[in-house]
């Protein structure tokens, strides 16, 4: 069975720092500290803790009184986890079994005998099982109401809509009680509840390009390839002439988020989508995880909103003829292009190519990424960029963070301009603050 590089290093380190502990009362330091904390100690809780965190992560216990962080903080039945922008934390379940939150999630764990329940009311969240489960073992992973049975398996679900469960290796058992639907889900497939005349659970395969950045950093190589990298072309030739006919790539608003994911996930990678207005609400609201291939056209009249917690990425090119909010996540990955034709508010998370690459380096590598604002972008969140930016940015608040590539034009009023090697033709300042790597980084 291939291994997760970051994930095996952690559970490793974690073993052998365990190594000769007790994990009865009074046994270790850990389960003095626990009693400290008014937890109650058993040998199953005291299994659990708080491995490693990045960033703001916040535990409550069982009354849900904010707990202090330290390292390997024990984690009790009952208690809850949230991890707020750009934070991450990983959860040791004993050592065989992780699971890591993704940013701006929440989760939270019940342990009874030896039966484990981890419930992801919020973002994403990976785990990973790298020893299979006892007989009398058992772990669940429940999102909305769909419930996933782990035996000794990897991969991730995410409780933004439409709710789902991706399996990068083994196997699992999909339930959604309340619709008594069961379905089977291996890896290199993900599977979601479609709501029709007769609710049903869709198992079908994704590709390399839906895995979220959070999942892509604990991952190795070979398990990355072992994901195609694209959807296989359909077999056009085996659908009925009126099946043909019937996509012609054009659809008109309103369209849930739901709906606009389902669409971004079906038919071949390489097309051309049209979104036109409709005669009622012709705002096209992201409240999940999408990503767009191939050419995306908003027509004129459609306004795109991504709302806190969403994620677009785009992968082709996404052509937006009228506004665009974006209080969530927005990537713009390596050979990819975002086209604003109107009004562009940024007060979430905007990124200009794939930043990760150039981390580390002394000067980070211009990317073949671009975002073309036709009235500019009114940034009060963050926006990152080592691609190029074609029109006017205007810093209200937040940051704005250059690592390369260029931007025409920059008027800072307010929040962080931070020069890390990016070229901007024309710099106003009125107000906020400026740093840069030469002036390391006075903020």
């Amino acid at each position: 069975m291939k291994r997760l590089s970051g994930i095996t290093a952690l559970l490793l380190a974690a073993s052998l720092l365990c190594g000769g502990c007790g994990n009865t009362a009074g046994g270790s330091g850990e389960d003095s500290s626990a009693k400290e904390d008014g937890a109650e100690t058993s040998a199953d809780a005291a299994t659990m803790r708080l491995e490693k965190t990045i960033g703001d992560v916040t535990v409550w216990n069982e009354e849900e009184e904010i707990l202090e962080l330290r390292e390997k903080l024990p984690l009790y039945s009952g208690y809850q986890l949230f991890t707020e922008e750009e934070s991450y934390s990983w959860i040791n379940l004993d050592d065989t079994k992780l699971a890591k939150m993704d940013r701006e999630s929440a989760a939270s764990v019940q342990k009874e005998d030896r039966h484990l329940k981890i419930t992801a009311s919020q973002g994403a969240l990976f785990f990973n099982v790298t020893k299979p489960l006892a007989e009398d073992e058992t772990m669940e992973i429940e999102v909305g109401n769909m419930i996933v049975g782990i035996r000794g398996t990897c991969g991730w679900v995410s409780a933004a809509a439409p709710r789902a469960v991706y399996i990068l290796e083994g196997t699992v058992t999909c339930q959604i009680p309340d619709e008594d639907l069961s379905a089977q889900v291996s890896a290199g497939e993900m599977a979601y509840l479609v709501k029709s005349t007769e609710n049903r659970i869709e198992v079908k395969p994704f590709t390399r390009m839906d895995i979220p950045r959070f999942v892509l950093d604990e991952l190795d190589s070979d398990l990355v390839n072992s994901i195609p990298e694209s959807e296989p072309e359909a077999d056009t030739e085996s659908l009925p002439p009126e099946t043909e006919a019937a996509d012609t790539g054009v659809y008109t608003l309103p369209m849930s988020s739901e709906e606009f994911a389902e669409l971004m996930r079906s038919g071949p990678s390489d097309r051309t989508i049209t979104i036109q207005a409709g005669t009622g609400d012709n705002t096209l609201t992201i409240d999940g995880f999408t990503s767009v291939y191939g050419h995306l056209i908003l027509e004129e009249g459609v306004t795109l909103s991504l709302v806190e917690h969403a994620q677009l990425n785009i992968y082709g090119t996404l052509e937006v003829r009228s506004d665009i909010s974006n209080d969530g996540f927005i990537w713009v990955l390596d050979n990819a292009s975002l086209l604003v034709d109107g009004a562009f508010t940024n007060s979430g998370m905007l990124t200009n190519g794939d930043i990760d690459k150039g981390m580390g380096e002394e000067t980070a590598e211009t990317q073949n990424c671009r975002i073309v604002a036709a009235q500019g972008i009114d940034n009060t969140g963050y926006l990152e960029s080592v691609g190029t930016i074609e029109g006017t940015v205007t810093v209200n608040g937040g940051n704005i963070d250059l690592m390369a590539g260029s931007l025409d034009h920059l008027i800072l009023n307010d929040g962080l301009y931070i020069d890390d090697g990016g070229a901007v033709g024309e710099f106003t300042k009125n107000g906020g603050k400026t740093t840069s790597a030469a002036e390391g980084y006075r903020y």
